[in-house]
């Protein structure tokens, strides 16, 4: 394991994506995964006012045809909740930003949005844990989420990336269960039957169409922070339950 500008290197032996829990977690198989760069905590609200104040939302480089688009015909010129308190903390990850948004930053960094297999290998490693942490059941010590999905408080609003130090992933990745799910590469479909590679998978069918998040939010139960769970939305998305973090993939 090795850490290099907020970024952890994720390699090692093949490992075993899905579980038995859910039918969109099947079939289980055996995947291998070129070595990759992850950041350790999810994009924060400082990271992305770079993206905001050095022209991200009109210099057209660094969108999809579709995704710039999309923010030209919706004015949309920062995330939905960037003026609001309960979420716009420096140290807080940034959210209110659509699939759209998430992949623009990411190409503005040199970085990529991660598969949904990079994402739950990062989160459970070869030990096949539970959580991302471990198999400990979640309680509020470990973790910002909606036990038996009641929120907490009425007037929710997202924790620090480092409130909860323990929601650790066996690769040193922080936060990757509840507070806020994150976007993945990948577009959703209901099971993994379209992969019959288990190489590198990747599921791209049409990024208009829904994409996977992982992790769980503030609003989710204890189920959707399992490292198997899988949950989509439209790429258009732009609610206070999704963020993201990004990878960079190693290439020869």
């Amino acid at each position: 394991m090795s850490i290099m500008n907020n970024m952890v290197l994720i390699s090692g032996q093949p490992y075993q994506r899905g579980s038995i829990l859910s039918s969109d977690e099947q079939p289980i198989k055996t995947i291998s995964l070129s070595p990759f760069f992850m950041d350790i905590h999810p994009v924060l609200n400082k990271d992305y006012r770079v993206f905001i104040e050095q022209g991200g939302y009109t210099d057209p480089s660094y969108w999809s045809t579709t995704g710039f688009k999309f923010i030209q015909e919706h004015n949309i010129t920062e995330p939905l909740y960037w003026n609001d308190p309960n979420w716009n903390g420096d140290k807080k990850p940034v959210t209110g930003i659509s699939w759209h948004e998430a992949q623009a930053f990411a190409c503005f960094v040199g970085k990529e949005l991660p598969t949904e297999s990079q994402w739950e290998y990062a989160a459970k490693g070869n030990d096949n844990r539970m959580y991302p942490w471990g198999n400990t059941e979640p309680d509020l010590n470990i973790a910002n989420f909606a036990p038996d999905c009641e929120p907490v408080e009425f007037n929710r609003s997202s924790t620090d990336w480092d409130a909860h130090p323990q929601n650790r992933s066996p690769f040193g990745c922080i936060d990757m269960g509840g507070n806020l799910a994150e976007w993945c590469l990948d577009n959703y479909l209901p099971n993994y039957a379209w992969d019959d590679n288990h190489v590198d998978p990747l599921c791209i069918l049409d990024i208009s169409f829904d994409h996977v998040v992982r992790g769980g939010s503030g609003l989710h139960d204890e189920n959707y922070m399992r490292s198997t769970s899988r949950d989509n939305y439209p790429p258009t998305v732009r609610d206070n339950i999704v963020g993201f973090r990004c990878v960079k993939n190693i290439t020869e």
